[in-house]
């Protein structure tokens, strides 16, 4: 596998050669930190953008053609990673190699800037039926949410640890603001977005790379102010004492969210020894020492998953049960951190946990997205290449984890109550 760069004044082609694929992957990523106000209207342009164009006015005729160029996917996304914000364009294609049509590798990689630099507007506005069709997904989707209640849980708690922070921020936003995006507005959105935004484009694959870059060249039309890189990490507030929030729902089952902070840790940490940590702790399935705790020994949930979140520094324990248990799980939760910090977990909890996130990162390397995803953070922090992180793993210790368990720092447990009667009360603890 070989990585070069070539800096295009306003972009950066990132160019990953490797004939380990019989396909191929590039991004157009746009990055900017976050900013609330803004996130809603880059999800609904991503979406406008890869749905029409003057050349392509419906959504069929973009169908149409990316079978023709061989069942090409492409389609935008956006992202939220700590306090940066990412716009991207992927497109997926066969390798050039694989296909008997001289035009083929020509088509297929200008095809993104065609749509993405020829959008469907008329007097700065975007065509009111592409308009209204990308509007209803989107009220869809954000009503979708309510019907899960442990995302719908997630977002509540992140919400009450800290509204104003970017951790609680969602890229799709909420049906109020959505109402008052309009044609104009999203055209804004749209200048916006190539006057005020990092550009990087991310190409993976057996491909001719310096053709690769001449066609980028020839078809994309980019005139973004460069910034410096967007800093990642979310500065959430520590409390001193732990915020206790409840609220009722008409779930049948109720769900306990804890959050806590992870103060002050290194970056090598964060990138290594907290990820055994976790798995430790929580994300290692049924071996795991929440679920053990929880579910084998006190039959107390009926699901418990960790999630951590290293660019918003913080670790999020989610748990599924009745209401009648909820203050039972909630210590017994406090109790497995503090055997964390005393180191009360065996060698073999270590090793496993190792070995298991090693091949992870091993079977990372088979997968074409993955392998972009990781020279995508290592581009914009320095994230280390997969082999460097194999060795990382290798090498944490069980002073390691429980150096980790003691940046933890409870911010805010999260009651969402189902419809049976109550249990427990609104008081701080």
């Amino acid at each position: 596998m070989e990585y070069n760069k070539v800096n295009c004044d306003s972009y950066n082609i990132h160019m990953i050669s490797t004939d380990k694929f019989k396909t191929a992957r590039m991004e157009i990523v746009f990055s900017r930190e976050v900013e609330k106000e803004k996130m809603q209207e880059f999800t609904f342009l991503s979406d406008i953008l890869t749905d029409s164009s003057k050349d392509f006015t419906r959504r069929k005729d973009i169908a149409i053609r990316l079978e023709e160029l061989y069942k090409t996917i492409f389609f935008g996304t956006t992202n939220k990673v700590g306090n940066l914000f990412t716009i991207s364009f992927v497109l997926e294609f066969i390798n050039p190699e694989y296909i008997n049509d001289k035009n083929y590798f020509k088509d297929v990689l200008s095809f993104p800037f065609k749509i993405i630099n020829n959008p469907r507007v008329k007097n700065k506005e975007f065509d009111i039926t592409n308009f209204n069709i990308v509007k209803r997904r989107m009220e869809d989707e954000i009503k979708s949410i309510k019907e899960s209640s442990l995302q719908l849980a997630i977002i509540n708690a992140l919400n009450k640890m800290d509204s104003n922070s970017p951790s609680s921020y969602r890229v799709i936003g909420d049906l109020n603001t959505l109402s008052n995006i309009t044609t104009s507005s999203l055209y804004k959105t749209y200048e916006d977005l190539f006057m005020h935004s990092n550009c990087d484009i991310f190409l993976i694959g057996n491909l001719n790379m310096n053709e690769a870059v001449n066609i980028i060249k020839e078809n994309f039309k980019c005139h973004v102010i460069k910034f410096n890189k967007p800093k990642l990490l979310v500065s959430n507030n520590i409390r001193k004492k732990p915020l206790l929030v409840e609220e009722n729902t008409s779930f049948v089952q109720s769900t306990l969210v804890m959050i806590y902070n992870i103060k002050s840790l290194s970056k090598e940490y964060k990138n290594s020894a907290f990820h055994v940590f976790n798995y430790i702790f929580a994300s290692g399935g049924i071996l795991s020492k929440l679920y053990q705790k929880l579910r084998v020994e006190n039959s107390l949930c009926y699901s418990v998953k960790s999630l951590y979140l290293k660019y918003d520094e913080l670790l999020i324990i989610e748990v599924s049960l009745d209401n009648k248990n909820v203050k039972v799980a909630e210590k017994l939760i406090k109790k497995c951190v503090k055997e964390m910090i005393d180191g009360n977990f065996l060698e073999n909890d270590l090793e496993d946990a190792k070995k298991n996130l090693i091949f992870s990162l091993k079977m990372s390397k088979d997968n074409l997205v993955s392998i972009l995803n990781n020279y995508l953070f290592n581009h914009y922090d320095d994230l280390p290449l997969i082999d460097d992180r194999i060795k990382l793993i290798k090498n944490v210790s069980k002073d390691d984890i429980i150096e980790c368990g003691k940046h933890l720092v409870l911010n805010t447990i999260y009651i969402q109550r189902s419809n049976e009667s109550k249990d427990g009360n609104n008081e701080g603890n």
